[in-house]
């Protein structure tokens, strides 16, 4: 399946429509042309509509947006790059910055202000959800004969089935995104090796981290990097970040009993974990970008203390978009 690029596709068809609407000659033609625009782009109506922007500006602004993609942070829109005061300084790899919410987070605001702040800056999480949930059917894709013989299984053989399926699906996704991660199904969360700490009654999937270090290293070494590994990482080339991802296939069960709805399910759910690693391990690559990764991280409240608080950490909207949205594309394509 080809890798295909929405948001790249979505600017061109910008682009193009921005061109027509350029020469338009009846008002017609334009409000036709608006509406186009409207339904595939609200940035760029929005632009020419009530920020006058000139819409062959825009257009060139917008190509010069794509050229720069592989410089963006993904949480920020193409479009919005289109029309950053800094688009034409930009020479590398860059982040977003949100100074009021720096200053929201310095002086201590009450952490639901501040979760309700991130929305500003993870606008693009429903046309990314659709981006990484393509790119999940495309990975499932290339592995079909396990994810067949996963749908298939009955239940005394779905875990080594999916273990297999979720093993060769993780390789892909680290290979993509250079990350470290242990899948491992799981039917009971007091027999697993890794366990939330509550609220295991509800809980489907679970992520854990910590770091690995080579072998032999000394406790008291790794209490050292511990300690000094988020702020220099550069300096500890033998010692990386590992993610634990554990999903409870029996909870899964219970929620979706039907086989087909249980297959879909258990691969949205994967999902959902995976990208909570991401945006730990490389936020400019999924939704949050790096300040509010940080951020979020640090005031991140579990369901089983504050379940409002809890939906509304940026990760976790960004993992839930992805969840639902993954669930509702391999329904349709009737993988």
């Amino acid at each position: 399946m080809k890798n295909e690029n929405i948001e790249i596709k979505i600017a061109k068809q910008t682009i193009d429509l921005l061109k027509q609407y350029a020469v338009a000659k009846t008002q017609t033609d334009k409000d036709n042309l608006l509406k186009q625009i409207n339904d595939i782009n609200l940035i760029a109506y929005l632009s020419i509509t009530q920020e006058n922007y000139d819409a062959l500006d825009l257009a060139t602004k917008i190509e010069k947006a794509i050229k720069l993609d592989k410089f963006r942070p993904k949480n920020k829109p193409i479009t919005l790059l289109a029309v950053d005061k800094d688009l034409e300084n930009i020479t590398g790899e860059f982040n977003t910055f949100d100074i009021k919410l720096n200053k929201m987070f310095k002086h201590n605001e009450d952490p639901k202000k501040i979760r309700d702040r991130f929305k500003v800056g993870i606008t693009n999480a429903s046309i990314l959800a659709k981006q990484f949930s393509k790119d999940w059917i495309r990975r499932i894709n290339n592995h079909k004969d396990l994810a067949d013989i996963a749908r298939k299984a009955p239940k005394s053989k779905a875990v080594n089935a999916y273990n297999d399926l979720f093993f060769a699906l993780t390789q892909d996704f680290c290979k993509e995104y250079d990350c470290h991660i242990s899948t491992k199904i799981v039917t009971d969360w007091e027999k697993s090796d890794i366990k939330p700490k509550s609220d295991g009654e509800k809980t489907i999937g679970f992520l854990c981290q910590g770091l690995s270090f080579p072998k032999y290293t000394s406790i008291q070494e790794q209490d050292k990097v511990c300690q000094d590994f988020d702020k220099n990482p550069e300096k500890y080339p033998n010692v990386y970040r590992q993610f634990f991802v554990r999903i409870n296939i029996t909870k899964i069960r219970e929620n979706h009993p039907e086989p087909t709805d249980f297959f879909y399910a258990v691969l949205s759910s994967f999902a959902h974990e995976m990208h909570h690693a991401l945006d730990i391990h490389n936020p400019r690559a999924g939704a949050l970008g790096p300040q509010i990764s940080k951020i979020d991280q640090q005031i991140y409240t579990p369901a089983s203390k504050d379940i409002n608080a809890y939906h509304n950490s940026a990760s976790e909207i960004s993992s839930y978009k992805i969840e639902q949205e993954l669930f509702n594309q391999l329904k349709k394509s009737r993988f």
